[in-house]
């Protein structure tokens, strides 16, 4: 029966590749095509491969013809189903799979379906960290499925509309979640060997160690002091230097943008005569309009002649989707950071992304901030290499949260400080490293709560702090 299955796949895809005006007996009925579930289904079958952008992937015509025996879940939004859906798709809304996934059997198939196949290769990987061994990304998305004039079925009802909340987190709620939530544990040796210090944005989709900005936040804060007790500009050369030896030193870099400064950008690239033809890799997803889609494959994979113009677009604060580093680029004297400095980490993060894409997390955050509340996750105890540190999700129960990680910052900075020390050689002859600690502490503390005046200043805070049990406590 094994090899029977792997004959009918090799002439499904036989037959997708022939060329137009070929016999109907070379070109399978849509009968014949579409999945059987009293099939067996070989494991060769299930052994996905990684993308060249390191997601496993599958085609359109395998979800066609193989479908019925994987999971297969639509992660696009209730208002983009309109379009029509992958007949027994289920439907999780991206923002929401990682909770709904902490139901499922990780070692089940599960293939992600989104628009183009940008948001499913992004929930490929958050299954995957999750622990499930068999996820994969529908190459192309519902874009590529309609240009293969493969079916749709109506979109399912949408459920009814739960009532307008109108409480807000309370710590009494807070800490009934929180405490039936399996928290995952962290070494903090791993931040140092691993990065992905993530910001506090409330988005996220994942549980996170957070801090404003994330690593693209913690370094360009790292800089700017330095600046500070050089009194020197660094060159471009410098930051170069130094971003090279962080991404070398602490794993890789995170940062993040959103689908609102990806469509500005677009709109922006749009009006450009330079960008008028520009298109992603034809390897990739197909993009049928210049939206966030479009534009964020221009972002991951730019012509080399499009890449000067692109990076003047990209450090403009309108298409800068982590708010604490658009806030530093709108006000630099608000933050105490150089103008320009901003601009420069960000150009040369982006570079490296185009020549060495395997160290930059990039991430796109989908939605609106709809936050309701900070949470500081709070150590009793001081933070060691040992230390196991709890990643709390941002979205906690029906309540969206900012998650602020203090110690664990603060234990992360006490690092960067002698990095930087090392990584300066004579530039910071004369800087203890007690004087810069003290100094990245301060203006962590400046920025921390500029952020936190600009993006939620009437929202409460409360302090949680996990052990044997959670403890939350409301300080503001």
């Amino acid at each position: 029966m094994a090899s029977t299955i792997r004959v009918a796949f090799a002439l499904t895809l036989l037959a997708a590749c022939s060329p137009a005006g070929s016999t109907d007996e070379a070109n399978p009925s849509a009968e014949e095509s579409a999945c059987d579930p009293h099939a067996e289904l070989s494991s060769d079958l299930l052994a996905f491969h990684a993308s060249p952008g390191g997601v496993p992937e599958v085609t359109v015509d395998w979800v066609r013809t193989h479908g019925c025996h994987v999971r297969v879940v639509d992660v696009r939004e209730p208002e983009e189903l309109s379009s029509g859906v992958i007949e027994g798709a289920a439907h999780v809304p991206l923002g929401a799979l990682g909770r709904e996934a902490h139901d499922w059997d990780p070692h089940e198939p599960v293939v992600l379906v989104c628009r183009s196949g940008r948001r499913s290769a992004r929930g490929a990987q958050l299954l995957e960290g999750m622990g499930f061994d068999q996820v994969a990304s529908m190459t192309g998305g519902m874009l590529a499925w309609g240009s293969a004039d493969h079916p749709t079925a109506n979109a399912p009802a949408p459920p009814e509309a739960a009532p307008v909340r109108s409480d807000t987190p309370t710590a009494s709620s807070l800490q009934t979640y929180l405490g039936e939530l399996p928290i995952r544990h962290v070494r903090a040796a791993a931040l140092l060997l691993e990065g992905t210090e993530s910001c506090v944005d409330g988005r996220e989709e994942h549980a996170v160690l957070g801090t404003p900005g994330g690593d693209a936040g913690e370094l360009l804060l790292a800089l700017s002091t330095l600046e500070e007790l050089t009194d020197r500009e660094l060159t471009r050369d410098e930051v170069q230097h130094f971003f090279e030896a962080y991404v070398e030193g602490f794993g890789r870099f995170y940062i993040h943008t959103d689908d609102h400064a990806l469509e500005a950008l677009a709109a922006t690239l749009a009006a450009d005569p330079r960008f008028r033809d520009a298109h992603p890799d034809p390897e990739l997803a197909p993009v049928a309009s210049r939206g966030a889609d479009w534009a964020e494959a221009l972002v991951r994979h730019p012509p080399q002649a499009l890449r000067a113009p692109l990076l003047e677009a990209l450090t403009q604060p309108d298409h800068i989707g982590c708010g604490h580093l658009r806030l530093v680029a709108l006000h630099p004297e608000e933050y105490d950071v150089r103008p320009g400095l901003t601009s420069l980490l960000l150009e040369v993060t982006f570079r490296t992304l185009w020549h060495a894409p395997e160290a930059i997390d990039f991430a796109v955050l989908h939605g609106d901030h709809v936050e309701e509340a900070v949470v500081n996750v709070r150590l009793d105890h001081g933070v060691h290499a040992f230390t196991n540190v709890p990643a709390v999700p941002p979205k906690l129960g029906d309540h969206s949260v900012f998650v602020n990680h203090p110690e664990v910052a603060a234990f992360i900075r006490s690092q960067h400080a002698a990095f930087l020390l090392e990584q300066a050689g004579p530039l910071a002859d004369g800087i203890s490293l007690e004087a810069l600690r003290d100094a990245l502490a301060r203006r962590a503390t400046l920025q921390l709560n500029a952020t936190v005046a600009h993006l939620a200043p009437e929202l409460p805070v409360f302090d949680v702090t996990v052990d044997e049990r959670v403890r939350v406590e409301r300080v503001r």
